[in-house]
């Protein structure tokens, strides 16, 4: 249960610009697309999840809300799912493993002005959703105000009724609201609760607290990866700084290589290559093995062999550089292993790294 004493301007800030109901399973919200299904892979995510205490059907929710959003990993989400509701189990709550919808419906405290909540007479949103005023109160297993909800709405299983109960309409929503607000790139805990709740300034701890515990547990539970390559194909040098702090109240993700600028980045293992920029990775490569593992490489330098679609280990797709937000660094290729998908946790990638390449320092 949110907590009452907190002011609820996070969710229940409405955006005016954004009006657009969102409906199809493929969707976009400025420019970003939001792709249902959150990546594949061969491993069953939602009982590692439920090891994690996330239950399979929220989990696969969530998994395909923050697919698309660079920066929105699925465990971030939840991170707020869990803060908010426990993940939608608030007061026995449970989400129904048909439809989604989240039973019996959760509201929030009435934001009568008390205990430190801000004063918000229900006005024109009485019946909304089971509100029944007369203080308006967040709703459903995302905790959004009946005004953000409606101006950021998606109907992400399209079956005709946007609704905050429905665990797959709410994290839809809610990875739509915090990616647009966010300029189409998320950094990380704090970013989230600035949007999300800015009225609580724990919250960005919570959100990394929740989520780092939900990373551990995935991990411990995550396949082995299949790769065969050093992804950098020359001389190299690399530390283990997975986990290291990072700005946004990030953790570090990956591995650092590094290697003289224009070194050849190759594929470390088969798969379907993607190539896209962002304005943190600068110029990146998405590889989804044949496995189902995915492998994140940023601040390339060039591309090589853009729209190839399948590519054999040891493939040049391009090469060391330092875009995005390592231009002030020496030439490095910052590398992440998924061992259960894209939008999934990373594992250290270290140890493969020491194995593949055969050197460190």
């Amino acid at each position: 249960m949110p907590n009452s004493s907190r002011s609820r301007s996070g969710p229940g800030r409405q955006l005016g610009c954004l009006t657009t109901l969102l409906t199809a399973p493929l969707l976009a919200v400025g420019g970003i697309a939001f792709l249902a299904g959150g990546g594949t892979s061969n491993h069953d995510m939602t009982a590692v999840a439920a090891a994690a205490g996330i239950p399979p059907r929220v989990a696969t929710a969530y998994r395909s809300a923050a697919g698309g959003c660079p920066g929105l990993d699925w465990t971030l989400l939840a991170a707020v799912g869990a803060v908010e509701t426990r993940h939608g189990q608030t007061g026995a709550a449970q989400a129904d493993p048909g439809s989604g919808e989240v039973l019996p419906w959760i509201f929030g405290p009435s934001l009568d002005g008390q205990n430190g909540t801000a004063a918000m007479p229900i006005g024109p949103w009485v019946g909304w959703w089971g509100l029944t005023g007369p203080w308006t109160q967040a709703v459903g297993p995302m905790q959004f105000l009946p005004s953000t909800f409606e101006a950021n709405a998606v109907d992400i299983d399209a079956d005709g009724t946007a609704s905050p109960h429905d665990v797959d309409d709410a994290t839809a929503t809610a990875a739509a609201y915090i990616c647009q607000a966010a300029g189409g790139h998320v950094d990380g805990p704090a970013e989230v609760a600035r949007i999300y709740n800015p009225g609580d300034p724990t919250y960005a701890r919570k959100l990394a607290e929740e989520q780092d515990a939900i990373q551990a547990s995935l991990r411990s539970n995550a396949p082995p990866t299949l790769a065969t390559a050093c992804p950098v194909a020359g001389e190299i040098e690399f530390t283990d700084t997975f986990g290291a702090p990072r700005s946004g109240a990030r953790r570090h993700q990956g591995v650092d290589i590094f290697a003289p600028q224009g070194t050849a980045v190759v594929a470390p293992a088969s798969g379907t290559v993607e190539h896209r920029d962002n304005p943190v990775g600068g110029l990146s490569y998405h590889l989804t093995a044949d496995d189902g593992t995915y492998y994140y490489g940023t601040h390339l330098s060039a591309y090589e062999n853009v729209g190839i679609g399948h590519v054999e280990a040891g493939t040049v797709i391009g090469y060391v550089g330092n875009t995005g937000n390592a231009r002030t660094t020496p030439s490095h290729l910052h590398w992440e292993i998924h061992p259960s998908g894209r939008a999934t946790p990373a594992i250290n990638p270290t140890p493969a790294t020491v194995e593949l390449c055969g050197r460190a320092e």
